[in-house]
């Protein structure tokens, strides 16, 4: 299929992770450079959308969609209505890892639309798809996601990799300067992202988080896991700035869950009662899991080669996910220990993997007693950590069944509990 339209989304001048999407570099060239080369190899005509008012200093004209409304559906509505063929692709800005292979199967498997398991963008669209997509723009109905439903849409299987946003490692950094003494020269470093994301149930607040900013979504879900709220989904606002997430579940007791203070990426709980309430939040793990001592003690490293943000800032804990094998199946990043865990757990959600009986999960830094409940409520029998586990940490693990194992670096591993499962 030669004669493709791509329509580049440029989006706005948002902040969300350290400056203007459209402008942060990588690999000496900005990503609205590299997503309009990509675009130029794959398709026999191009453009690009976005809203001229926000001024930013772009290789190519802008066609401005229009409207005052921030989101996407606004400018997949204005890409279609110029786009000079019968089938777009429509790629946003922040996606640099996406290939010519995956946009041409897009294409190919285009019915009135075509997107990726993961959601509604990138995606192939028809013209067939502008009239429902105009009607709900203009109801201000703006998820493109919900208008799918719409629509005669394929479902891609897609490889994770080329679905990496800007959100996501190694993306999540902010430029600063910085004096490097002796010598009191001045010069450009990196430091990792830290924002406040507020979750709700029901449009109400129930807990804030600093967080680095990326797979929210699968912060929110891991947290109700963790918290016992059995979720159903997690819904980020249409205003990505709003840093917000609505949780979808179907227990809530806003009494026990409201928090009305906040909560810092290092927290916690302590206390006698925090281990009842985990006995009665999730059943001890059962499986029968078993793993050698020298691929645990091997486990850090591995997760350490998909710490991209932390190669870069040295300011990340990372949480990662294993199979019995050592194979990596998901890796976090995120100023706190608790919100690294939360987002592979929400992964896990997502992918029908839990609870996690055949798994190991890995952890940077030390492992607390919040790192112990969250993989006891996501049935992991096994928890490796780099550093030291409290003494509230080994008595959770040893009452929940899980195999609690510290101090994982130099071929060497340190089990505290429920030891037959390590040979």
């Amino acid at each position: 299929m030669s004669e493709l339209t791509g329509i580049l989304l440029v989006g706005g001048a948002s902040r969300r992770f350290g400056s203007p999407k459209a402008l942060a570099r990588i690999d000496g060239e900005t990503l609205a450079e590299r997503a309009w080369s990509l675009l130029g190899k794959t398709c026999s005509a191009r453009l690009a959308v976005g809203k001229r008012a926000d001024g930013l200093p772009l290789p190519f004209e802008l066609v401005d969609d229009g409207t005052e409304v921030r989101a996407p559906l606004a400018g997949l509505v204005a890409g279609l209505r110029s786009a000079a063929t019968e089938v777009s692709l429509v790629v946003p800005v922040d996606c640099p890892t996406l290939t010519r292979d995956a946009l041409l199967q897009l294409a190919c498997e285009c019915r009135d639309a075509a997107v990726p398991r993961t959601g509604p963008l990138p995606g192939a669209y028809r013209r067939s798809a502008l009239p429902v997509l105009e009607r709900r723009l203009a109801a201000g109905e703006l998820r493109l996601r919900d208008a799918l439903a719409e629509l005669d849409v394929a479902v891609v299987d897609l490889p994770e990799v080329v679905l990496a946003n800007v959100n996501a490692p190694p993306y999540s950094t902010s430029p600063v300067d910085v004096v490097r003494h002796p010598g009191g020269a001045t010069e450009r470093d990196l430091v990792a992202v830290e924002e406040p994301l507020e979750l709700r149930v029901d449009g109400e607040p129930i807990a804030v988080t600093m967080r680095t900013p990326g797979h929210d979504e699968e912060l929110a879900l891991g947290f109700a896991v963790g918290e016992g709220l059995d979720p159903v989904a997690a819904v980020l606002p249409a205003d990505l700035a709003a840093n917000t997430v609505e949780l979808q579940v179907r227990s809530f007791d806003p009494e026990r869950l409201r928090r009305h203070f906040y909560t810092s990426s290092s927290c916690g709980v302590c206390g006698r009662g925090a281990l009842a309430a985990v006995e009665v939040q999730a059943p001890p793990v059962e499986s029968t899991l078993g793993v050698e001592g020298a691929l645990l003690a091997e486990l850090p490293d591995r997760l350490r080669d998909a710490q991209a943000t932390f190669a870069a800032t040295g300011g990340l804990h990372a949480a990662g996910l294993f199979d019995a094998a050592g194979g990596l199946l998901c890796a976090r990043e995120d100023v706190g220990r608790h919100n690294a865990l939360d987002k592979v757990v929400g992964w896990a959600f997502r992918a029908g993997r839990l609870p996690l009986a055949d798994a190991i999960v890995c952890v940077s830094g030390r492992l607390s007693f919040e790192l112990v409940q969250k993989a006891a409520t996501a049935g992991c029998p096994v928890l490796v950590g780099v550093g030291a586990p409290s003494s509230l940490a080994v008595e959770l693990a040893a009452a929940q069944g899980v195999t609690l194992c510290g101090w994982a670096r130099s071929g060497r591993v340190s089990v505290y509990t429920h030891r037959d499962r390590v040979s």
